[in-house]
C-alpha cells in the first residue's frame, strides 16, 4: 500500500509541500529560522564543556594517560578553529541551508562514532569529526541571523543568540556531570547524535538560502596556508598553555604558524576573490569591535581556567562547588543579552559599551584581592558583577562592528571575527598560566630567601592565583578603554 495515497499520507504531503513553498518564497517566520539555528548551535557549544566534565571518566575507561586523553578536547577545539577561516569561502560557494545541514550531519556522525567508545583512537576520530562540523555551525548561524535581520533589529536578534551562546557553556558541565553519574559518558555523544538527527529536518524545512553566492574559485594556496597556519598556531598555543614556556616544540609551532598566517594575509589582501577578506580590518569600527569582544572572551576564558584552581586548591572546596559558583554569572550573562541587544537598537553602543566594560573591569580587579579566607559569597558576587558587564557590552559591541559592513561581506566579517576570537581564547590560557607561574616563582624565591630554604607554603599558591587574576584584570581594562573609541555613523536609526 502506498502510504501517500492514504488520508493521513495526503495530508502529510500537502502540509510538507506547503511548508517547502513558504521556505522557498522566504515566508518562514524568523522565530522558526532562529529555532533551527539555535538548536544546532546549542549542541555544538554544550558538546565541548560536557566532554571536559566527562574527561576524567573517559581517560580511566579508555585506559590512556591524561596527557593523551585531553586531546579529545584539544583536538576538537583545534579542528574547530581551523575550519572557521574556511567558512567564508564555503558560504559563498554553497547554499547556506545545504551547508548547515551538511555540517550537522558531520557533527552527528562524529558524535555517534565517539559514543561507540571502542578504542581511544575511535573516540578521538569522532571528536575530530565533530570539530569539522562545529567549526562552521556558529559562523553560519551568526551570518544568517545578521543577513535576515534589518540593521535596526540586529541588536535584538544577536541578543537572542547571546542566550544560546551563554547557556551552552553554563549547562554543558551540568549535563555532562549528570549523564556520567546516571548513565555513562557514551550517552553524552548519543544524545548529541539524536539532537543532530532532529535538527536536520527542522533546518531542511525552515532555512532559506539568504546568503549571496558568488561561486568563487578554490584557492588551494590560501587553503594550505590557512590549514597549516591556524592549525599549527593553535596547537602551539595549546601546548604553551599546558606545558609552559619551556616547550621548544610549542615555540617552533607558534613561529611556523605565524609565518603561514602572514603569508595567508598577504595573499588574501591581493586576491580579487579572497578566501577570507582580511581587508575588512581596515575599517576602524569593525577592527575595534573585534578586539574588544576578543579581549572580553579572553577575560571569561582566563577566569574559567583560574577559578577552579582557586576554589579547589586554595580554598579546598569541591569540584561541584567550583562549577556552581560560576553558574549564576553564566545564567545572568546569557539572559541579559536580549535586554542589552534591545537597548543597543534604541541607544547605540556609545552609551552601553563603556558601562559594560567598566563593570567587567571592576569585577576582575576585585578578584585580584582574593585570599585563603575569602568567603564564597564574595567570589560569587564578584563573578556575577563581571558577567553582567560582559553581558552588557558583548552583543552591542559585536552588532556595532558588523553593522558597518555591507550585507555581501557578512560571511567574511563573521568568519574573520570568529577566527580572531578563537586565537585570543587559546592565547588567554597561555597568558594566565604564564602569569601564575612567573608570580609564583618570584614569591617562592622571596619566601626561600627569608626562611633559609623553607618549604613552599599555601600562600605561594594564592600569589600565583592573584597573578593570573591580575593579568585578566589588565585585559579587561584594555577592553574598557577601547569602548570609548567605538563610534557609529550619525545616521543610525
Amino acid at each position: 500500500m502506498d502510504i501517500r495515497q492514504t488520508k493521513w499520507g495526503k495530508k502529510g504531503v500537502f502540509y510538507l509541500s506547503k511548508q517547502l513553498d513558504r521556505r522557498d518564497n522566504n515566508e518562514v517566520p524568523y522565530w522558526l529560522i532562529y529555532t533551527a539555528l539555535f538548536a544546532g548551535s546549542l549542541m555544538v557549544i554544550m558538546n565541548q564543556t560536557a566532554i571536559k566534565t566527562a574527561l576524567p571518566t573517559m581517560i580511566r575507561d579508555l585506559n590512556v594517560s591524561p596527557s593523551i586523553g585531553q586531546w579529545t578536547v584539544s583536538g576538537y577545539t583545534l579542528v574547530k578553529g581551523i575550519m572557521v577561516p574556511i567558512t567564508a569561502f564555503a558560504m559563498n560557494k554553497f547554499r547556506s541551508r545545504n551547508l548547515f545541514i551538511l555540517m550537522m550531519i558531520i557533527f552527528g556522525m562524529g558524535s555517534f562514532i565517539a559514543g561507540l567508545g571502542i578504542h581511544f583512537t575511535v573516540v578521538l576520530f569522532g571528536t575530530l569529526l565533530q570539530g569539522v562540523g562545529a567549526g562552521m555551525v556558529i559562523p553560519l548561524m551568526q551570518t544568517i541571523i545578521l543577513t535576515v535581520s534589518p540593521p535596526e533589529k540586529r541588536g535584538s536578534a544577536l541578543g537572542l543568540m547571546g542566550v544560546v551562546l551563554g547557556l551552552g557553556p553554563t549547562l554543558g558541565p551540568a549535563m555532562g556531570g549528570w549523564v556520567v553519574d546516571a548513565l555513562s559518558w557514551h550517552f553524552i555523544f548519543y544524545f548529541l547524535t539524536v539532537g543532530s538527527v532532529l535538527v536536520i529536518p527542522l533546518a531542511l524545512l525552515t532555512l532559506t538560502d539568504v546568503l549571496p553566492m558568488s561561486d568563487p574559485t578554490i584557492d588551494w594556496v590560501s587553503i594550505r596556508h590557512s590549514l597549516i597556519g591556524f592549525g599549527v598556531l593553535l596547537f602551539g598555543l595549546s601546548v604553551l598553555g599546558s606545558e609552559g614556556f619551556d616547550s621548544v616544540i610549542a615555540w617552533i609551532a607558534v613561529l611556523i604558524g605565524s609565518v603561514f598566517i602572514t603569508l595567508f594575509i598577504r595573499r588574501n589582501l591581493n586576491q580579487p576573490e579572497p578566501m577570507l577578506n582580511v581587508s575588512l580590518f581596515k575599517n576602524k569600527t569593525f577592527s575595534i569591535s573585534v578586539i574588544i569582544t576578543m579581549l572580553g572572551l579572553m577575560v571569561i576564558t582566563g577566569i574559567s581556567n583560574i577559578m577552579p584552581m582557586y576554589i579547589q586548591t586554595v580554598l579546598g572546596r569541591s569540584a561541584t562547588l567550583s562549577g556552581l559558583i560560576l553558574l549564576p554569572g553564566g545564567l545572568f550573562k546569557a539572559f541579559v543579552s536580549p535586554v542589552t541587544g534591545k537597548i543597543y537598537d534604541n541607544y547605540g553602543v556609545s552609551r552601553v559599551g563603556p558601562i559594560g566594560g567598566f563593570l567587567m573591569f571592576a569585577g576582575t580587579l576585585m578578584l585580584v584581592f582574593v585570599g585563603q579566607t575569602t568567603p564564597i559569597w564574595y567570589v560569587v558576587t564578584v563573578y556575577l558583577l563581571l558577567s553582567v558587564g560582559f553581558g552588557i557590552f558583548n552583543i552591542p559591541v559585536t552588532t556595532a562592528g558588523m553593522n558597518v559592513l555591507p550585507d555581501t561581506e557578512m560571511g567574511h566579517g563573521t568568519s574573520a571575527r570568529q577566527t580572531v576570537r578563537q586565537i585570543g581564547s587559546s592565547f588567554a590560557i597561555t597568558l594566565v598560566f604564564a602569569s601564575m607561574s612567573i608570580v609564583s616563582a618570584f614569591a617562592n624565591a622571596s619566601s626561600l630567601t627569608e626562611s633559609d630554604g623553607g618549604g613552599a607554603g599555601p600562600e605561594l599558591t594564592i600569589e600565583g592565583i592573584r597573578g593570573g587574576f591580575g593579568m585578566v584584570a589588565f585585559l579587561a581594562f584594555v577592553a574598557f578603554v577601547l569602548t570609548f573609541f567605538l563610534r557609529e555613523k550619525a545616521s543610525r536609526k
